[in-house]
């Protein structure tokens, strides 16, 4: 039987939680031995962050993104390390927003020695954007922009190619609904201008963009706050569900261009390179597809992201339309809310078994506890599961 590839989901900011993964901390050496590094490269910075991560909620130092950003990137780094370690490396990597920083650092990209001071270099570069907000939206991109009266001035973000180019390892590498070239995304502000929809200047609602399509009835919008307000109570009279994130700033929104700009001049001092062989591929949310050499040695590839929609939902159905029965893909999901894998569940191949979501850690009251680990334990198992069940199992008399 052909193995199933797994694809390791890391989520990002919004997706934060107390404690989140804490139960593996001191339980699981593979997971507990580079959040440590992390903490200690950064000194008394580092401390703070690790204090702030191990508090019970509620913690609303977590909706701070000179908090969360740096956890949710130590974090998704070691739980990859641990699945590594442990078991065997994803073979694919889909990161959220901060999450794709993170599988860059798993698969060589960015060195792990430099996660701190990644860290601190994104944060640094958040200085001066002003406060903004996101907006979780339990509806479609298309019913979004019908109820706020258009989303213009940018281009349309869903709709990927049909039949995207496939690599020889299954991973589409080219082909983007308008037929332009993946390796032709490089500069972090032609990216953003060209794929952000927003709302036309001069309404009640300036200035608010959709930041991210994470299901295909869940819509994020980013924007500032007194817009983002005003969107809110629109949709709440038109009976549609939403719910702030936690999040002190617009990403992923034309608001964050000077960050990106800014934080990509910051990463070409950390020399990004070509993935190591045999690391995994990383699906990139920015693109849909999966990163080319040109883009991964691209500092503001990288960088643009702060200010580019994450097509999160997009990426992770290709991913299920083209490798999902053939053989199958194992879903790893990194949150600690099972959010990555929720819109995964209603596709076709993991409905009829094909695919399956295998969570990573424990979720509400037990999340960040205990159970963590058992949780890991049993993921960890049913890889173990798949892969004696692949091997040759020919007796030698």
């Amino acid at each position: 039987m052909e193995r199933r590839r797994s694809v390791l989901l890391l989520p990002g900011q919004g997706a934060q939680r107390e404690r989140m993964a804490a139960g593996l901390y001191g339980a699981r050496e593979e997971f507990t031995a580079p959040m440590d590094e992390f903490f200690g490269r950064l000194g008394t910075t580092g401390a703070g962050l690790r204090s702030a991560w191990l508090r019970p909620a509620p913690n609303p130092e977590l909706d701070e993104s000179a908090v969360a950003q740096p956890l949710l990137l130590a974090v998704g780094h070691a739980l990859g390390r641990a699945v590594g370690t442990a078991a065997e490396p994803p073979a694919l990597l889909l990161g959220h927003s901060v999450g794709e920083l993170a599988a860059a650092c798993l698969v060589g990209v960015f060195d792990p020695a430099d996660i701190g001071a990644l860290a601190a270099a994104r944060s640094r570069a958040l200085e001066g954007t002003g406060q903004g907000g996101m907006l979780a939206v339990a509806a479609s991109e298309g019913q979004v922009a019908e109820e706020l009266g258009g989303l213009g001035d940018g281009a349309e973000l869903s709709g990927f190619a049909e039949g995207m180019a496939v690599g020889a390892d299954g991973v589409a590498v080219s082909g983007m609904a308008d037929g332009a070239a993946v390796a032709g995304v490089t500069a972090a502000g032609v990216a953003a201008r060209a794929a952000v929809a927003r709302v036309a200047a001069g309404t009640a609602f300036a200035g608010v963009a959709v930041a991210a399509l994470n299901g295909p009835r869940q819509t994020v919008l980013a924007g500032p706050r007194e817009a983002l307000a005003a969107v809110e109570r629109r949709l709440r009279d038109r009976g549609i569900l939403v719910r702030a994130l936690r999040s002190g700033h617009a990403f992923h929104s034309p608001a964050m261009e000077g960050a990106a700009r800014r934080f990509g001049e910051a990463l070409a001092g950390f020399g990004p390179r070509v993935p190591r062989g045999g690391a995994g591929t990383v699906v990139s949310s920015r693109t849909g597809v999966a990163v080319t050499a040109e883009q991964a040695r691209d500092p503001h590839f990288w960088g643009g992201q702060l200010a580019a929609p994450v097509r999160y939902w997009p990426a992770l159905r290709e991913l299920l339309d083209t490798l999902g029965r053939r053989p199958g893909l194992l879903l790893l999901d990194g949150s600690a809310d099972r959010s990555l894998s929720a819109p995964a569940r209603h596709h076709p191949a993991v409905r009829d078994g094909a695919s399956e979501v295998v969570p990573l850690l424990a979720v509400g009251r037990d999340a960040g506890g205990p159970a963590d680990a058992r949780v890991f334990a049993e993921a960890l198992h049913r890889l173990g599961e798949q892969r004696d069940h692949t091997v040759d199992h020919t007796v030698v008399s």
